[in-house]
């Protein structure tokens, strides 16, 4: 009977962390990010210039069992791992004086889903080339509106936004400024057809940390599904179970 009972408190005990892991919150608070299709560019945050490389931001393997990729939120921080994702409700936005009102993170979120190669890569890795000169075109676009939406943020966007001296963001004209300009007046209209509503598909954390570049990263992945180390727990669990029960049918 004592070995009975110290077998029923394992398996209770195995069972009910194995339903704390499903429940509860990932193990790992922090994610590790590379990033790709890096390409040169300048631009002006309130005058200051700054001469910088524009690139995608991925994650080499999993955080919270899925994969993501990124944009910087923030153009005057540095870039340094690991960034700590939160709620993108709670960004207090760029780190800028004085500090940028009104800014709203769906919009990045929209330029992302809708422009940025990283929502092909979350589909099928094979099918973005981080090498092509048009993908890091794009990147530097997207990024380039992105700026553009968390430091100008503003109800509608021209096709000059981004190349506007008198606004606090801004860069000189060029290819990628031009498509940049294309996807803010796409994202104009179609916040004007939905009354200012922006829906998203995918999930969306911003890291907010002083001591390095914030970054909004989104994935279309099964974020929240049971981690592979709790499914083996739960596994050994219910083995376990099936053995104590395998064991007493036999007495009986």
């Amino acid at each position: 009977m004592v070995r009975l009972r110290q077998i029923r408190l394992a398996l209770a005990g195995l069972l009910g962390l194995a339903l704390l892991m499903v429940g509860g919150p990932a193990w790992a608070d922090s994610m590790n990010i590379a990033y790709r299709g890096s390409s040169n560019i300048t631009y002006w945050v309130d005058g200051q210039r700054r001469d910088v490389l524009t690139a995608e931001f991925y994650t080499p393997t999993t955080y919270q069992d899925a994969t993501w990729f990124g944009y910087c939120v923030d153009p005057l921080q540095n870039f340094s791992n690991p960034i700590v994702p939160g709620d993108p409700n709670s960004w207090s936005g760029p780190e800028i004086s004085p500090a940028v009102t009104g800014f709203n993170w769906r919009e990045a979120a929209w330029l992302m889903e809708n422009y940025a190669p990283g929502n092909d890569w979350l589909s099928d890795p094979s099918s973005v080339d981080y090498s092509s000169s048009a993908v890091k075109l794009a990147i530097q676009a997207v990024q380039l509106a992105i700026w553009e939406v968390t430091v100008d943020p503003s109800a509608t966007y021209t096709a000059s936004s981004v190349t506007d001296s008198s606004s606090r963001f801004y860069t000189t004209s060029s290819e990628a400024a031009t498509l940049a300009g294309s996807y803010l007046v796409a994202l104009s209209e179609y916040k004007s057809s939905t009354g200012g509503t922006i829906d998203l598909s995918g999930q969306y954390k911003i890291n907010d940390q002083s001591d390095r570049q914030d970054l909004i990263v989104g994935t279309g992945g099964t974020a929240g599904a049971p981690e592979p180390a709790t499914m083996l727990l739960m596994a050994s669990a219910l083995a376990l179970g099936g053995g104590v029960l395998r064991r007493r049918r036999k007495r009986a």
